[in-house]
């Protein structure tokens, strides 16, 4: 079951390398040439910071000691980021760290340490290490989106099943009465359809969910998608564009 996550030519890794020595990124792009990942180089912090706020990598390399901010500094802000907050992080290093480094730079949100210069076959698993971890994890929170949806999904149908019968009674009831309905009747047809309206702007603001990117690792707000949608008001004339 684990082969499924990990890269193939079909399903290559996306892996971010962030080193601020051209030479170091252009040996680690002439290895992996004939492996499958597709690789993004950064030679500063800032750039990588940049890459992570316009796309989703399922794994990063970053350099420890970098011009100007550090590796570790970078991996702290990489982690306030919504697309990349969870990426699996590998740090790089030319020194064996001390336990204070390593402690600092797994707090900010690293994965492991890689030494340079490190043996190709070890710098390889960790690559499918982080790419499998990172499909796995985005498998786990389809799963679990999955499973609220069904919930708030079935306790919506069963909401909007009351208000729908005591419509259609009333209704029956009308359509068969020889006499005109009562001011009371109509109040109750009223309040059955806003019951209704209510629980069709639930399945609209669930929709949202669905079709919306997650959010600081949240699945589903299950209080908010149930929260009375804010009405106008004063109802506002709408233009044949809208």
């Amino acid at each position: 079951m684990l082969d499924a996550y990990i890269p193939t030519p079909e399903n290559p890794g996306h892996i971010l390398v962030v080193d601020d020595l051209p030479g170091n990124l252009k040996v680690l792009s002439m290895e992996l040439k004939n492996h499958p990942f597709v690789l993004t180089l950064a030679q500063s912090a800032e750039e990588a910071i940049e890459h992570c706020r316009e796309r989703i990598f399922e794994g990063i390399l970053m350099d420890v000691s970098l011009t100007g901010m550090d590796g570790i500094e970078a991996c702290r802000q990489i982690r306030e980021l919504p697309l990349n907050e969870r990426t699996p992080l590998i740090f790089l290093s030319a020194v064996r760290v001390g336990q204070d480094w390593i402690s600092e730079g797994i707090e900010a949100g690293g994965l492991d340490y890689l030494i340079k210069p490190y043996a190709f076959p070890e710098l390889l698993a960790k690559l499918r290490m982080m790419v499998r971890l990172h499909r796995q994890d985005e498998a786990a929170l389809a799963g679990e989106r999955h499973r609220a949806l069904l919930e708030v999904a079935g306790g919506t149908a069963h909401e909007l099943a009351q208000p729908m019968a005591a419509t259609q009674i009333l209704l029956d009831h009308l359509v068969k009465s020889a006499e005109p309905p009562t001011p009371q009747q109509m109040v109750t047809l009223r309040e059955c359809l806003q019951n209704m309206a209510r629980v069709l702007a639930q399945i609209q603001r669930l929709h949202t969910y669905i079709t919306k990117p997650y959010a600081k690792g949240r699945i589903l707000d299950l209080a908010l998608s149930s929260k009375p949608m804010e009405q106008d008001p004063e109802p506002k004339e709408r233009t044949l564009k809208e």
